[in-house]
């Protein structure tokens, strides 16, 4: 259903803008000798913020957060942005502006963030009358979970201009910062019949990941009118470096792992954008 509502969306920004086309690229005459041509490229000073479609730059690769017992999961991390088969025009994964210091040059910012937290509660037990039926029901604990999902990236691109006054391809360099946590806490603890007690968790157990790197950007906006845009970039070259690290439980050795990633027109994205 958000498929066919994004779909939409766009369709109906595309139709009107089509239709305010005419008006545009007629000239806007003052007076019998003074006219004025409609300019779509963007000058120094303006603004302009995009919805960015695609896949989207979070990370989720290897952030599997680590149990108190037994073996410490060892998938290390990798940005997963990059994928052969999942990409989709449909899904909206930020939002981008773009700040023009000068009528060819922006800078741009991109990126979004999920921040999530769910409080630990402890558990009560069950309340029984002296036949051991149950006059108050037990309560499960909840487990503590957190979670933080930050993309960013900042750069800069130079705008062209071409012979169509509409269009204008664009070339840049971009810097991504990726950052994502899974934080866990079972406060639940086990009384068995024979005394013995079972701890869950000793305290709280988490993966984290950071991921940095570089990119060339290319593009192309399409201006429907003059403040209305819609536009495709790729990465030709892309590099990245994830690392992570794996505690599972206060005072044990946390596992840390890396991974590089190099990829060629690889990330592709759509936008649909404003100018002010």
């Amino acid at each position: 259903m958000k498929k066919y509502l994004i779909l939409s969306f766009i369709l109906l920004a595309s139709l009107t803008s089509v239709n305010a086309q005419g008006e545009d690229a007629k000239p806007t005459c003052k007076s019998s000798d003074t006219c004025n041509v409609v300019k779509y490229a963007p000058e120094k000073g303006d603004f302009t913020a995009a919805m960015v479609f695609g896949r989207g730059a979070f990370l989720d690769g290897g952030l599997v957060v680590p149990g108190s017992y037994g073996a410490i999961n060892g998938a290390a991390p990798y940005s997963d942005v990059v994928d052969t088969n999942t990409n989709s025009i449909t899904n909206m994964v930020g939002a981008e502006g773009r700040y023009y210091v000068k009528d060819n040059f922006a800078l741009t910012l991109s990126g979004g963030a999920i921040l999530r937290n769910t409080p630990a509660q402890l558990a009560i037990p069950a309340v029984t009358d002296v036949n051991g039926n149950i006059v108050i029901p037990s309560y499960d604990a909840v487990v503590a979970d957190e979670r933080i999902d930050i993309s960013a990236s900042i750069g800069g691109q130079w705008l062209f201009n071409t012979k169509n006054n509409r269009m204008f391809p664009y070339l840049g360099v971009a810097f991504p910062y990726n950052y994502a946590r899974r934080s866990l806490y079972d406060p639940t603890v086990v009384v068995e019949d024979n005394g013995d007690v079972n701890v869950v968790d000793l305290g709280v157990r988490h993966v984290e990941i950071a991921a940095f790197g570089i990119q060339a950007v290319a593009g192309i906006d399409y201006y429907f009118t003059k403040d209305v845009f819609f536009g495709f970039d790729i990465k030709p070259v892309s590099y990245n470096y994830a690392y992570s690290i794996k505690e599972p439980g206060p005072g044990l050795i946390a596992l840390e792992s890396d991974t590089n990633t190099v990829s060629f027109f690889a990330q592709f994205s759509f936008k649909l954008g404003f100018k002010f």
